[in-house]
């Protein structure tokens, strides 16, 4: 049993909603709290940290659909910086959460997912789902294909780590 203290930030409420799944329901990444809160366009501040308990480690999940990365070094340092972050993981989508949806499930688009009329629509769909789980099952969900690509263009040099919080 861990006892290291995990913190997740993460772009959207649809990352939360399946973050909160995979650690409670499928129990196969490490538990932590998860807020919204995203990393590529917002800069962190100690705020924002002085809730984080000594010793955290801070998780940043987020999206490579965008080519901009000053905001990220920028978070990136500050959180190496302070004395209550123990570490921080690295978890690029490859491009964005639907991208590794696709991939991780038995689907040819995300709007399968949820059985969603648009893109748009599935990002609501999916944040108000209250058997996420099931869906997931239902699509024949692979953990090992989800989180499991290193990005590329201006986030090549961030390599994804989610190895380090799945079970």
């Amino acid at each position: 049993m861990s006892k290291n203290i995990y913190h997740f930030f993460v772009e959207g409420e649809g990352e939360r909603a399946i973050i909160n799944t995979l650690k409670t329901d499928f129990q196969c990444i490490q538990a932590g709290k998860v807020d919204v809160f995203n990393v590529i366009q917002n800069k962190l501040n100690k705020n924002i940290l002085m809730k984080l308990k000594p010793g955290t480690i801070v998780i940043l999940v987020f999206d490579t659909d965008k080519d901009e990365t000053d905001i990220l070094d920028y978070n990136l340092h500050f959180l190496k910086k302070q004395s209550n972050v123990k570490k921080v993981i690295i978890i690029p989508e490859v491009k964005n959460l639907e991208d590794e949806l696709v991939r991780s499930c038995n689907i040819a688009n995300v709007k399968e997912l949820m059985k969603s009329k648009s893109n748009s629509e599935y990002k609501s769909d999916l944040a108000k789902c209250k058997n996420l789980k099931q869906v997931l099952i239902n699509h024949h969900f692979d953990i090992n294909s989800f989180w499991n690509q290193n990005p590329k263009g201006a986030f090549t040099k961030y390599k994804n780590d989610s190895n380090l919080i799945k079970k």
